[in-house]
């Protein structure tokens, strides 16, 4: 059975998409992303959807370690 995971954060910026995951990498901190590109076609609000919706999963024993790690990078946490 594949263990759960919930979601760390989520955003249309590529560019701050590798660097968090690159951060995640650093603290050693198991991810996993999920780009989807029919998504980002989708969201409103003034913005051009250029490039990947991207969302980052981390288990959730790992919630709290990954959201110090990024905290300040992104506004949700």
């Amino acid at each position: 059975m594949k263990e759960k995971e919930v979601k760390l954060v989520e955003f249309q910026n590529d560019m701050l998409a590798e660097l968090i995951k690159e951060v995640l990498r650093d603290k050693e901190i198991p991810f996993r992303s999920k780009e989807d590109i029919m998504q980002a076609a989708l969201i409103v609000g003034g913005n051009a959807a250029s490039g990947a919706f991207t969302i980052i999963y981390v288990k959730p024993e790992h919630l709290q370690k990954a959201q110090d790690a990024i905290a300040g990078m992104v506004e949700e946490i």
